[in-house]
């Protein structure tokens, strides 16, 4: 409810008063973190509706579900809640043996990240799909690639 009225209130300011100085730099500060709490709170309810279409085996949804969270476009320190959603969503599609849709969505979110860190944490995941296929050169591979992701965060 606070949110919601601090929210009419940021709204009735933008439309009504021109604003300058330091309250315009609140307002806009208070619109964008409005925004991101609620991005934040529908990527958590679409890794809950994934999660559930896997359970229930309707893999054909869970792509299009995901893609949501990705569409999302969350950065920053909410970029690894969204890479580890997805390794999440993964792992439980390579254990019901659907690591097909598994590589899509890590290929997808390793595409739609920035921080490095991010990255070599989906290609282990990804890793680990190969590994659950039996290909295991490929697996092999793609955790050189991972190592080699953090190996040059580490130099100078």
């Amino acid at each position: 409810m606070k949110r919601a009225f601090a929210f009419a209130i940021i709204i009735s300011f933008i439309f009504c008063l021109p604003l300058t100085g330091n309250a315009a730099s609140w307002a806009a500060t208070e619109a964008v973190q409005l925004s991101l709490n609620q991005a934040l709170s529908i990527a958590e309810k679409q890794h809950e509706i994934a999660r559930l279409l896997i359970k229930e085996g309707r893999f054909d949804r869970v792509l299009p579900e995901m893609r949501k969270i990705l569409d999302l476009n969350l950065q920053g320190e909410h970029e690894q809640l969204v890479a580890k959603s997805a390794s999440f969503i993964a792992y439980l599609l390579a254990e019901s043996k659907q690591s097909v849709i598994g590589h899509q969505l890590l290929d997808e979110t390793i595409a739609k990240m920035q921080l490095s860190e991010n990255i070599a944490s989906l290609l282990k995941i990804k890793a680990y799909l190969y590994k659950s296929d039996g290909k295991t050169s490929l697996a092999i591979e793609t955790l050189e690639r991972a190592v080699e992701i953090e190996r040059q965060k580490t130099r100078p």
